[in-house]
């Protein structure tokens, strides 16, 4: 799950960030494009008044060609300025702003296509002859312009005079154009520098709709990026899940691997070369335990079994010996010691082979109805037996049944009544406790004394291990099989084994079943 997190909140991150610098740059591109489509319609409509040599009183009609052209409220939001070479100002429209009054243009440079005209140019421009002749009907200067006039009535102009004429006819030289952004009082103004070899125009167009446009696009950016964002993050989600839902099946697949199922594989769950590799690798792993555990199950199963008949032969030998053997003699009682040990042997060669079987799935269960209140009965009786020192506390719920095999169902509870009695605190308390809950019977055995260390309680149930010194000082007489063993029954009835609460001075063992509701005398399925 938090991986799975961690993959949507970084794609989410990564996307997000992705999403949030294309907006900017998206807004910053529609600023500058709304700029440039400003300088355009400034430029259009200045040029066509530079075009010719314009007298200064054509702009005093100005408004009303605005007016007639944008409408009143368009022409509102446009400013001009013309100024002659020495910078006098000639006309100011009345919708420019007083900030910008005194603004001084800055100095506009000749377009490269507009550079002053050579002799030849001039010649060329003016239509002139080879011989500088021009008709006066072309030229719209004054007659005494020309020197003379020849019998066709063209005029003479004297090459000092070109220039005159020259000037006379051909249109205005542009300049470059400058646009500025200028802040005053009343809102932003986009300012065109545009002007000719005698005029400079100032033409100013109010941002005020570029930038209500731009906010439009900018508060619908605003609402827009969340719900994206919102919509990434499922986007992320569903992804994260559809790229583990492989890795989801490989978990699956090997939480249901079990001792009795180690015969399972992981399926190709995916076409993907990484993913494949990965399966193959796991179904290696697995081949490679299997074949292991096979081998270690078989190897305690012999053991055990081979074990038997040598030790159920030294057993009868010990007996005939005992036997043998004068009544009190050292010979005798050294015997009996040793009769002891074969039988403590056997026990845990038994408890081997148990435990092998349960370990490869093979534990013969006689499943059929026991009333778990009756054992529960007999075992007590043990205890006082054991332990009449021992004060017995019971809580048992009278006729409840079980689907058990009962032998192994008695092993587990005399090994929890002998642990209890071993380790349990003398004159001391020992309690049973049984009660039904729903369809989980649940037994409790506790005895007080020191309770188990946090470091034994999780390994109080591995094989083998022993609590060094027990719970009340003494060293641990068992095997260290006994309660592995009565887990292992425990979980092969469907059920569990295990500590109970922690509490001071106290230790409790939890066993659960689940309940039969036939009466014992009755069969059960297996």
């Amino acid at each position: 799950m938090a991986f799975r997190l961690r993959i949507a909140l970084l794609s989410l991150t990564t996307s997000g960030v992705l999403l949030i610098g294309f907006g900017i740059f998206f807004l910053a591109t529609i600023q500058s494009v709304g700029l440039e489509r400003v300088d355009r319609e400034i430029r259009a409509l200045a040029e066509g008044q530079l075009r010719g040599r314009s007298p200064g009183r054509r702009w005093e009609n100005v408004e009303r060609s605005l007016a007639f052209i944008y409408g009143e409220t368009g022409s509102s939001g446009l400013a001009i300025q013309m100024r002659d070479v020495s910078g006098r100002i000639l006309f100011t429209s009345p919708t420019f702003p007083e900030e910008m009054a005194d603004l001084a243009p800055p100095e506009l440079a000749f377009r490269p296509s507009d550079r002053p005209l050579s002799g030849d140019d001039l010649v060329r421009s003016l239509d002139l002859d080879l011989d500088g002749r021009l008709s006066s009907s072309e030229f719209d200067g004054p007659p005494e312009v020309f020197s003379s006039f020849d019998s066709n009535g063209n005029g003479v102009l004297d090459r000092g005079e070109v220039g005159v004429a020259a000037t006379r006819r051909r249109p205005p030289r542009q300049k470059e154009s400058v646009f500025r952004t200028i802040e005053t009082s009343t809102g932003s103004w986009r300012v065109g520098f545009l002007g000719n070899e005698f005029v400079t125009l100032m033409v100013g167009i109010d941002l005020a709709e570029l930038s209500a446009e731009t906010s439009r696009f900018r508060r619908a950016f605003f609402v827009a990026t969340p719900l994206a964002l919102l919509g990434l993050a499922m986007a992320g989600w569903w992804l994260a899940n559809r790229a583990l839902r492989p890795v989801a099946l490989l978990t699956r697949t090997a939480e249901e691997m079990t001792a009795g199922a180690l015969d399972r594989r992981v399926p190709v769950v995916a076409t993907d070369h990484e993913l494949r590799r990965l399966v193959d690798v796991i179904n290696g792993m697995l081949a490679r335990l299997e074949r292991s555990f096979e081998q270690a199950a078989r190897f305690s199963s012999d053991a055990a079994h081979e074990l038997q008949t040598p030790l159920a032969v030294l057993q009868g030998e010990l007996d005939n010996a005992i036997q043998a053997a004068a009544n009190g003699s050292e010979e005798q009682r050294n015997l009996s010691s040793l009769l002891e040990e074969v039988r403590r042997l056997k026990a845990v060669v038994h408890k081997l082979l148990l435990l092998a079987r349960a370990d490869a799935g093979r534990l013969d269960l006689r499943r059929e109805p026991v009333d778990l209140s009756d054992l529960l009965e007999s075992a007590i009786e043990d205890v006082e037996a054991m332990a009449p020192e021992r004060r017995v506390e019971k809580a048992i719920t009278p006729g409840v049944s079980v689907m058990a095999d009962e032998d192994l169902l008695n092993r587990v509870l005399l090994n929890m009544t002998s642990n209890a009695v071993r380790h349990g605190e003398p004159n001391g308390v020992v309690r049973f406790e049984l009660a039904v809950e729903e369809e989980i019977v649940k037994f409790s055995l506790a005895n007080s004394g020191p309770s188990i260390p946090l470091e034994d309680r999780e390994r109080i149930f591995d094989r083998f291990y022993r609590v060094d010194a027990s719970r009340n000082g003494r060293v641990g007489g068992g095997s260290g099989l006994g309660l592995s063993l009565a887990r292992e029954i425990a979980r092969a009835h469907g059920g569990d084994l295990g500590l109970g609460p922690d509490e001071p001075e106290r230790t409790i063992f939890v066993l659960t079943l689940p309940r039969c509701l036939s009466p014992p005398g009755k069969s059960g399925s297996h």
